[in-house]
């Protein structure tokens, strides 16, 4: 929520960039009953934002150090998530880390669950960043694991698949193709690991490095419809968003309820080889996929849609 100025400013000081700057305290005594009725809300993670915070921290440490006395239960501050001068960027980040990070946690702490706690204690366990790299797990926070499992990938296939010569042409890059259940993870690699420092997802920018992967929001399971036109346009094939998931999952994998998706579509177009996939669909899970189930459900859907 937004705060009118405070009446009084702090003592005046010098900015690392040599100007004269004069801090304005935060209103915490008004701040404080707008954050308890946050928190009876609902609401158990807070994320604070102030414009100059990259030079003068001190108020959102204040701030931070309020919203811990009044319960929340993380709290993140855009100076230590991304000390960056940009403050929108900067504040999108943290918030995303404040809604990212405790879903992290709660996963990290029941994945510490099933190992013994010996094996813990000498045991050094890491997790990858969206720019590739590996960080412990006291310091893995929800803004660096966006694209954590895709930039996996990329290191992979540059490890695997890239093939420098010590003479001779440049080797040819390689193309990373990387399809998920309801995303699509498109990449490239010449011997170096391409990282970006801004990049919005879903309409948000996020302020942290990360691997170069572009992103389309459709997968394997991201269902197909045919949703009609509008002012005389024809009815068009639509995907997504919504997703087939593992059950029902798409007509081809036999399960009752099948949903039509772009795995149908692809065993359709012969893209998805039945022969080259064990035969475990079906009820008694014995049998291949299923085409023949996939067309009928094309036909159906061209039918249902009048096209």
């Amino acid at each position: 929520p937004l705060l009118p100025p405070p009446p009084g400013v702090g003592r005046p000081r010098r900015s690392d960039g040599g100007e004269g700057v004069r801090p304005v305290t935060p209103p915490l005594d008004l701040l404080r009953p707008r954050l308890k009725a946050a928190y009876d809300a609902g609401f158990r993670s807070a994320s604070v934002t102030f414009m100059h915070s990259f030079l003068f921290p001190d108020h959102e440490v204040s701030v931070g150090r309020l919203c811990e006395e009044v319960g929340f239960g993380h709290v993140s501050l855009s100076h230590q998530v991304q000390p960056m001068i940009k403050v929108v960027a900067r504040g999108q980040t943290a918030t995303a880390s404040a809604y990212l990070t405790p879903r992290i946690d709660e996963y990290l702490e029941g994945f510490r669950r099933g190992f013994d706690e010996r094996l813990m204690e000498n045991a050094s366990l890491s997790f990858m960043r969206s720019d590739g790299g590996l960080t412990g797990v006291s310091n893995f926070q929800g803004h660096q694991a966006i694209l954590s499992g895709p930039a996996g990938g990329v290191v992979g296939y540059a490890k695997t698949s890239y093939r420098p010569r010590p003479s001779g042409p440049a080797p040819r890059p390689c193309i990373g193709f990387d399809m998920g259940g309801t995303s699509t993870d498109v990449s490239r690699y010449d011997g170096q690991l391409p990282i970006v420092f801004e990049s919005t997802t879903a309409g948000v920018t996020i302020q942290t490095p990360q691997l170069d992967i572009n992103t389309v929001a459709a997968g394997g399971g991201s269902r197909l419809f045919v949703r009609p036109g509008s002012s005389g346009s024809p009815a068009m094939l639509a995907v997504g968003p919504e997703s087939a998931g593992s059950e029902p999952g798409p007509v081809c994998y036999r399960k009752p309820g099948g949903l039509l998706a772009v795995t149908d579509a692809n065993a359709v177009l012969g893209r998805v080889v039945p022969e080259r996939f064990p035969s475990i669909f079906g009820p008694t899970e014995d049998q291949p996929l299923d085409v023949e189930g996939a067309r009928a459900a094309f036909s159906d859907l061209l039918k249902g849609s009048g096209a």
